[in-house]
């Protein structure tokens, strides 16, 4: 039986913490970063308000002040963190009990059992729909037949994406895109990569 995997990825997780805390926030740009007296550190999460004024993870936080001086700015809080994270997969586990926590805010749910009783589509939508209603987080979910594609899938949509990505996808949705790109090798690897070559010269 083919495999049917899901990954599930919350957006924004730190900063979406934070506005399930204070829901005032929801409507503001908001960051997750360090001491907002002293104006250092640098981002640790951005919500999507935050991220349209042009503020990224890792951006300096007197950097994401200066291109918007309404920037709200949350130390962390990474027992609230935690908590959520938590009840999010208390709520996944109930769902399918093959969950593997790939961090605090993804993880993959092997849903290959439930298939001949419900879609895949239409159970990714009743989990995203459940948890943004229980813990009023926001996520995306790849759904694929392994655990490479259905990360990769996830990151395609975002905030609250669905998407499914087949193996008969990958030559138009993945080749693509840039080495770097890939699930797992990132700037630091891309050069090993590159020096590879072609897998057709091999």
């Amino acid at each position: 039986m083919r495999r049917i995997i899901f990954h599930i990825d919350c957006n924004s997780f730190f900063a979406s913490c934070e506005m399930a805390r204070d829901p005032s926030l929801k409507e503001k740009p908001v960051v997750v970063a360090g001491d907002p007296k002293e104006r250092r550190g640098i981002v640790l999460a951005a919500n999507y308000l935050a991220k349209q004024l042009g503020i990224y993870t890792t951006m300096p936080l007197w950097e994401a002040k200066k291109r918007c001086p309404s920037l709200v700015v949350r130390k962390p809080n990474f027992s609230l963190y935690r908590a959520i994270s938590q009840q999010m997969f208390e709520r996944l586990q109930c769902v399918s009990p093959i969950l593997e926590r790939a961090s605090i805010d993804e993880g993959y749910l092997d849903v290959t059992e439930m298939a001949p009783s419900v879609h895949p589509l239409i159970l990714a939508e009743n989990i995203q729909r459940d948890l943004l209603e229980t813990a009023q987080i926001p996520v995306s979910i790849g759904i694929a037949p392994n655990k490479f594609l259905a990360k990769m899938a996830s990151e395609i949509k975002k905030p609250l994406g669905i998407t499914i990505l087949r193996k008969r996808d990958v030559p138009n949705v993945l080749w693509p895109l840039a080495v770097e790109n890939m699930h797992g090798v990132g700037k630091k690897n891309r050069q090993k990569v590159e020096c590879a070559g072609d897998c057709n010269d091999w």
